[in-house]
């Protein structure tokens, strides 16, 4: 039976889940789906190119999910982003995996075409609409790369990174302000997250001299 395109994706993410991204090898990956090696490269001529798969499936699954016209394009931009942060949550090393890798299918940028209209029409350009969804992705990967070093796949904490743990290190009377922003640096990641966004949405909506729209 042929060697499925499809089926090595699926195990080389589940390897990459178990054992982490420095570890996947295609070595590993025709182990485990008990073939040589030298089967994969029908498919794939090299790992990064694998990895460029790993990645274009990751995203289209995700964009799938949180592709919504009717929205008001700051409700558009949130979804957008909690959708890829969940996305790459989703996989051990995610952030990592996504940061500069080939998307080999068009579809989720077809995909995020309406949204890419939604904000021509209240910028007015094409340049400012692209800038907006670019500076959002990369706060996407950017945060979920440290939060994916922060916190393991099974969701603890590394304790060196208790907000607690942080004031401690920080004379207060010689840093007061850093300090006592620990709870804000590593408290809530969801809150920060959500933060980190809105940061985003409020300089484009400034730009536009218009408020954000309602969340609701």
């Amino acid at each position: 039976m042929p060697l499925d395109r499809d089926v090595v994706i699926r195990t080389a993410l589940k390897l990459m889940d178990d054992d982490g991204l420095d570890a996947l090898t295609l070595r590993k990956i025709a182990s485990a789906l008990d073939v040589k090696a030298p089967a994969l490269y029908w498919h794939f001529q090299n790992k990064q190119q694998l990895l460029d798969e790993m990645a274009t499936s990751m995203l289209r699954a995700a964009t799938e999910e949180t592709v919504d016209e009717g929205l008001p394009w700051p409700d558009q931009l949130r979804r957008q982003a909690g959708g890829f942060r969940r996305m790459l949550l989703s996989h051990r090393d995610g952030a990592r995996l996504f940061g500069g890798t080939y998307l080999t299918d068009p579809s989720p940028v077809t995909a995020g075409e309406p949204l890419l209209r939604a904000l021509i029409d209240v910028a007015g350009d094409l340049r400012s609409a692209v800038m907006v969804m670019r500076t959002l992705n990369c706060f996407v990967i950017g945060f979920v790369l440290e939060e994916q070093g922060v916190v393991d796949p099974s969701g603890r904490r590394d304790p060196r990174y208790d907000p607690a743990v942080r004031a401690e290190r920080l004379d207060p009377d010689r840093f007061p302000l850093s300090s006592a922003s620990s709870e804000y640096v590593w408290g809530d990641l969801d809150a920060s997250f959500a933060a980190g966004v809105e940061l985003i949405i409020g300089g484009f909506a400034a730009q536009l001299d218009q408020p954000p729209a309602s969340k609701n």
